[in-house]
């Protein structure tokens, strides 16, 4: 924990008060009205495969223990 207060104090000596000021001020952005559109999700053959498999291997892990 010391070596990393120690490292931040190196860091934050190299900046004046008025570079930390503008790095520490909160901005106000907004994405585009498209960027958040939810995808439909297609289920694949290759999903049920996937769920079968980790099923078939969780199986075997608990048989092992």
């Amino acid at each position: 924990m010391k070596l990393q207060s120690n490292i931040s104090h190196r860091i934050l000596d190299s900046l004046t008060r008025d570079e930390i000021k503008n790095l520490t001020i909160e901005t106000k952005e907004t994405l585009a009205p498209g960027f958040l559109k939810e995808r439909k999700r297609i289920f694949t053959a290759a999903d049920l495969w996937n769920i079968q498999a980790k099923k078939k291997r969780a199986a075997y892990r608990r048989a092992y223990l």
